[in-house]
């Protein structure tokens, strides 16, 4: 038997209620900058979390993760309950629980949440931009963004913003992960600009108004740049039409 919902309309600290004698796997899809969050618990134990697949094996990160879940409050999840696990893979062993309710008690306000390894945080240099059509922003992070925002409209790194706002490296650096894992922001990404290609079209032969197909200049193309096929129906409704009216 299954469980689905969303952090829309129900909070992870009550579902770690729901599921605290539970054995099973608990998924947030695409919830966490637009990646799968597993978890596997057995008997309300977080015994490990996985990342799009790829094992979270240190208790920080996790804790880091589930703080972002529960503060951006919204994402779809689903669990799976099972007999028993399948191989006991045990990166820790928390009560899942009560690690929820540490992570609600420390986004009081007042507080800055659990603090975050510096192997996670963005580098100082990565420039950052705004996501169009991003989710509502959350109150924990409301005075933040509205201080960032303007800053970011063309692009933005810690080591740029962090003079201009008064914060150090480091703490930028925090900020930008924390409204990254929201979906706020993302790494800006240089675009390649490369020229249009140029079309060559066929030369025709200057005559007093009628030719055949005889006339017509034959232009070959390289074989890993065939002609488009709007040109070439074109020439071909030309050509029909200058045959038919030099049968006429």
């Amino acid at each position: 038997m299954a469980l689905f919902g969303d952090l829309k309309h129900q909070t992870l600290a009550d579902l770690a209620k729901v599921l605290h004698r539970h054995t099973g796997t608990l998924f947030f899809h695409a919830a966490y900058q637009g990646k799968t969050v597993e978890l596997v618990l057995n008997r309300g134990q977080l015994r490990a979390m996985y990342l799009d697949g790829f094992p979270v094996e240190a208790l920080a990160r996790a804790r880091g993760i589930l703080y972002q879940l529960h503060t951006q409050s919204h994402g779809a999840f689903e669990f799976h309950r099972q007999a028993l696990l399948v191989g006991d893979v045990r990166f820790y062993d928390q009560p899942f629980a009560s690690l929820v309710h540490e992570l609600v008690e420390s986004a009081s306000p007042g507080t800055t949440g659990p603090v975050i390894p510096d192997d996670q945080l963005p580098h100082p240099e990565t420039r950052f931009v705004p996501v169009p059509h991003s989710p509502p922003v959350p109150g924990s992070l409301a005075s933040l963004w509205t201080l960032v925002q303007p800053h970011l409209t063309g692009g933005s790194s810690a080591a740029e913003l962090a003079p201009q706002l008064g914060l150090s490296p480091h703490d930028m650096q925090t900020v930008l992960y924390r409204l990254r894992a929201m979906d706020l922001i993302a790494p800006q990404r240089a675009a390649v600009s490369r020229p249009p290609p140029t079309a060559h079209h066929p030369a025709l032969p200057h005559g007093h108004g009628i030719f055949t197909v005889d006339d017509l200049v034959p232009v070959t193309l390289p074989p890993t740049s065939p002609a488009p096929q709007p040109l070439v129906q074109r020439l071909l409704g030309a050509l029909r039409r200058f045959t038919q009216g030099g049968a006429a």
